[in-house]
């Protein structure tokens, strides 16, 4: 008995000992634009991410954002708001006055959003607010390229670490997809402390909250604990037949 509470106690602290060297580690992103003009429906982004905590970098952050000018009235989580798939990061700056990243994902392959005639790199919140908003092509609509971008804040001391208002203050959101467009401005969402004015339809970020995603045990760690549960197996068969 004692060997097999030996075997148990050894297989338990396989299942929970990271990998050796082991730095990267996944979490789940949600975070919310409050839109007085769409209620009850607002801008949500949801996503995962993975983050370094050796190199303090972030990478394959993906998601999916609501248009919340589209659905009918039933809100998150029972709305029937169109969803845009967002799968390219194609940004990470760090922050040294908020102590981490803003790290941002694109629906397109390219951070072309944003009329680029006033100047400005056609993409950052501030483009956005400095073009109104309008998209990347203007005048001619054929020339949108229907860009939608999120971008999140990772603290990179502490990732599940609650955001302070002015991190939160530089979230933001884009989307220049069908619905969310108006005329030729794309729907918005950026606060007027972070980026000198609140989004195109009013909206403005209220919350972003990171939590640990489900570890997935690797292949070989599977293997090791289907071996050791087979050998308690044997043992106890072994044990049965003996007494």
């Amino acid at each position: 008995m004692k060997k097999m509470l030996l075997i148990c106690s050894a297989l338990a602290t396989l299942g929970a000992a990271p990998v050796a060297g082991a730095s990267v580690t996944t979490y789940n992103v949600t975070e919310t634009f409050f839109e007085p003009d769409t209620q009850p429906n607002d801008s949500i982004f949801i996503g995962t991410f993975d983050f370094d905590n050796v190199t303090n970098t972030v990478s394959n952050l993906k998601g999916i954002l609501s248009e919340s000018m589209t659905g009918t009235s039933t809100g998150y989580p029972n709305d029937t708001m169109t969803w845009l798939s967002l799968n390219y990061q194609l940004s990470s700056i760090y922050d040294p006055v908020l102590g981490g990243l803003l790290v941002t994902t694109f629906k397109n392959a390219s951070t072309n959003t944003f009329y680029t005639g006033l100047g400005g790199d056609g993409w950052s919140p501030q483009s956005g607010v400095d073009a109104g908003g309008v998209y990347y092509g203007f005048p001619k609509t054929a020339k949108n390229p229907g860009n939608a971008y999120a971008m999140i804040f990772v603290n990179t001391t502490n990732p599940l670490a609650a955001l302070t208002q002015a991190q939160i203050d530089k979230l933001a959101y884009a989307d220049c997809a069908p619905g969310g467009m108006m005329g030729a401005v794309c729907m918005t969402g950026t606060a007027a402390a972070g980026y000198g004015a609140i989004g195109t339809m009013s909206g403005y970020p209220v919350s972003q909250v990171i939590t640990l995603a489900a570890a997935v045990p690797e292949p070989d760690t599977y293997a090791m604990l289907m071996a050791g549960l087979g050998f308690i197996g044997f043992i106890a068969r072994k044990r049965r037949k003996t007494s």
